[in-house]
């Protein structure tokens, strides 16, 4: 028996919703690849990051904490030939003998760079950390000894932007290792950083260095 006119046109209604959605799929596919060839054609790398500056007041110790005000100065450089914006989080944390000590940046400081260009910046945050723990003994020692060891961990998203392409958005653990700072007895609980600075190592949520 010929199938019936009824039949033909439900389907012909069936068919065309299947076939622009494949359609659509299909276009999706396309663009997500174009993207990703792009951006692996242009690979952009990581901004560098420097210490040029630590300094720390109200510098504080007692058996289970320890408290300070710091102000990091850092140098960013943009190594690529597109613009890379650089968001400094309201989380970092300093590590003093294994202790880590977090806090929050009083803000999120967002920088714009240029192609093959570097901006300087400085972030503030203080530490009140309210976890106790023990202090190392070997820092009240080297704070009377005049000079302690520092390290500064930032979080930090990178956006990197090429023209007409989709931004493409990194987040990177900023890593600033032996930051010794001098402390002068004319001058308790003030200390500033012993040298030329230092540059700082970054790795992504994926562990890449």
């Amino acid at each position: 028996m010929a199938p019936t006119n009824n039949h033909r046109t439900r389907c012909g209604d069936t068919r065309f919703p299947r076939n622009v959605i494949l359609l659509l799929v299909t276009i999706f596919v396309f663009l997500m690849a174009a993207i990703s060839i792009a951006w692996l054609v242009m690979h952009p790398h990581d901004p560098g990051f420097a210490v040029t500056s630590l300094s720390v007041t109200n510098f504080s110790l007692s058996d289970s904490q320890v408290r300070g005000r710091y102000e990091v100065g850092l140098t960013i450089t943009n190594p690529n030939k597109i613009i890379t914006q650089v968001v400094l989080h309201r989380q970092g944390s300093l590590l003093l003998y294994d202790s880590e000590l977090y806090s929050k940046a009083a803000v999120q400081t967002t920088v714009n760079l240029e192609k093959l260009t570097n901006k300087s910046v400085k972030v503030d945050f203080e530490v009140k950390d309210q976890h106790q723990k023990v202090v190392p003994p070997i820092l009240g020692r080297d704070l009377n000894k005049g000079v302690v060891n520092f390290n500064v961990v930032l979080k930090v998203t990178v956006r990197f932007e090429a023209g007409i392409w989709p931004s493409k958005d990194e987040l990177l653990d900023v890593t600033c290792k032996d930051l010794d700072l001098e402390f002068h007895p004319k001058t308790k609980g003030t200390g500033n950083l012993l040298g030329i600075g230092k540059n700082c190592s970054t790795k992504n949520a994926a562990g890449r260095t």
